[in-house]
């Protein structure tokens, strides 16, 4: 079992963690009754570790919880494992085998701060928090039923149970929520007493003599939750997203498309993270986006994870990889330097917007949205067509419009890359072919094939890709709508409407994290986003005060 050099303390006990797991944290929260009774419910962990508190708790909802029922599991770890490290800790329990190799894949391409993991068919929500615990659950809208302390032993890792983490699980515990935690130290307790919950000692597990147990004394009121049918309008890749998302958590949707909310013209799109902007005002979010996209694509119609090479924007910048080595992860000869990105990929839009709506809950309706029923949530994800039509609440909220183009090159002995690139735009690898693009034509807004742009961003390839084939057989061109900013809007509008709009190129890697937003504030989910980035996403952020 790992240990941890810094705090000089193991990860789980000696002797048989597992069952220590069970009484401590299991039946400390008597989650065997709670479990089966809930249609929702939210445990928060102080201390992911190698996933054993989460393996167990998994396997315990699987045979207790009624078949419709959503589990929401919010962890906080300071330093992850690597997903590796955890299998192998874990292969200490075969019973646990199953749920140890899908909790070991989700624990891929984690980045500081919110990353959200679907699992289960979208019945288990996953939220794992990588930074400081204070600082991580300050940004955490929730209300968590039941609570795992787990970290590093109190007297060799005193911060995490600081009075000021104990009040920040104090804020987002629902009214009677139940902790357990396998210290019985006093100040750890009184802690948690001034945080607001009633605490009282009981038998510890094995040669720990005594553990903690407490119910949460406070006056939150519970949070409520919208019941019933929701509407989205738009079948492209946002609208797609989120009427899979809500489908999963239970929900029945009707998505209303007559053909001007067509899925995504363009053929291929890359999903990738943005190393090259790291100072964007987003910059974060993108980076849990791929994250959360990357595990969610997987097995997916129209998925290719082949990696990406995403070359330096000038010969003189300093890039990790070189060209020669990247021509080898790529398949084609490369002019710059740059960065190899893993697990990224191409995706192809059409079959994967038809598997995700191929779902028993969702309803599709080929015609005119006729506008809100009362009382029923709609969310509006119709891309640039939602702005070219003035459509309702969206003709108010600032955006860009522009048209990009691809086309589609022959490949030859000398030109058929493995792997897509990006760096003067995108060059993704599909099974029907290499699509280059794209343009950005601000005053154009047809989608009629243009040979002049084709050659302009083909003639901008030509100087980084050298075997490049110089013409083209097919263009496919689309109009994208970016938000204020080049920022989304993914939020509430107004009093039963919500948003998922103005991506701009970038749609596909965000479908996911923002469709699963807007469907965890619709059904009352914790949210995957910190507040500060769902304060930036909103379509309210306008708004002078």
């Amino acid at each position: 079992m790992p240990h941890h050099l810094a705090f000089d303390d193991g990860y789980t006990a000696s002797g048989d963690g597992l069952a220590e797991t069970r009484h401590v944290f299991l039946q400390g929260n008597a989650l065997s009754e709670r479990l089966s009774a809930a249609r929702r419910f939210a445990i928060g962990e102080l201390g992911l570790g190698t996933g054993l508190n989460l393996a167990a708790t998994w396997q315990l909802w699987a045979r207790h919880a009624p078949p419709e029922a959503v589990l929401n599991y919010v962890t906080c770890e300071l330093e992850p494992l690597r997903p590796d490290d955890m299998r192998r800790a874990l292969s200490r329990w075969p019973e646990l085998e199953a749920f140890a190799q899908e909790i070991a894949r989700a624990c891929g391409h984690l980045v500081p701060g919110y990353n959200l993991r679907i699992l289960a068919g979208g019945r288990l929500r996953l939220l794992i928090l990588i930074g400081d615990a204070t600082e991580q659950l300050q940004q955490l809208a929730a209300q968590i039923d039941a609570w795992y302390l787990d970290g590093f032993s109190p007297a060799r890792n005193p911060a995490m149970w600081s009075a000021n983490v104990c009040e920040q699980v104090a804020r987002v515990s629902a009214p009677d929520a139940t902790l357990a935690t396998f210290t019985a130290a006093g100040w750890v307790r009184r802690n948690l007493v001034d945080a607001g919950f009633a605490v009282q000692k009981t038998p510890g597990y094995g040669r720990k003599r005594d553990m903690t147990v407490g119910r949460f004394a406070g006056s939150m009121p519970k949070q409520s939750a919208h019941s019933g049918p929701i509407t989205v309008v738009g079948a492209g890749i946002a609208g797609a997203s989120t009427a899979a998302a809500l489908a999963r958590l239970g929900r029945q949707v009707s998505i209303w498309d007559d053909g001007r909310y067509a899925p995504s013209r363009l053929p291929a799109l890359l999903v990738r993270p943005w190393p090259e902007r790291p100072r964007h005002p987003l910059a974060a979010f993108f980076a849990s986006a791929f994250g959360c996209a990357a595990h969610g694509l997987r097995g997916m119609p129209g998925w290719h994870p082949h990696g990406v090479a995403l070359l330096s924007r000038d010969v003189d910048d300093d890039a990790p990889m070189s060209a020669a080595i990247l021509k080898e992860r790529c398949g084609t000869a490369v002019s710059r330097a740059g960065t190899w990105l893993s697990g990224a990929g191409c995706l192809e839009p059409a079959p994967w917007i038809e598997h995700l709506l191929d779902h028993a809950n969702i309803t599709r309706i080929n015609a005119s949205w006729r506008g809100p029923e009362l009382g029923e949530p709609t969310v509006l994800a119709t891309g640039a067509t939602g702005k070219l039509d003035g459509l309702g609440p969206l003709a108010d909220l600032p955006a860009s419009l522009t048209r990009g183009q691809m086309s589609r090159l022959n490949v030859s002995e000398t030109f058929d890359p493995v792997a897509s690139i990006a760096g003067a735009g995108l060059c993704a690898r599909t099974p029907a072919g290499v699509w280059v693009g794209s343009s950005f034509e601000h005053d154009k807004l047809d989608t009629d094939p243009s040979e002049k742009e084709a050659q302009a961003y083909v003639g901008k390839w030509l100087t980084l890709l050298p075997d490049l084939p110089a013409t083209s057989s097919d263009h496919r061109a689309a109009v994208r709508v970016a938000g204020h900013g080049r920022m989304p809007y993914v939020g509430q509008l107004g009093e039963g409407i919500w948003v998922n709009w103005g991506h701009g190129s970038r749609g596909a890697t965000a479908a996911c994290l923002s469709a699963e937003t807007l469907a965890a504030a619709i059904d009352g989910h914790p949210s995957p986003l910190p507040r500060a980035q769902s304060l930036k996403l909103s379509p309210q952020r306008l708004n002078k005060p």
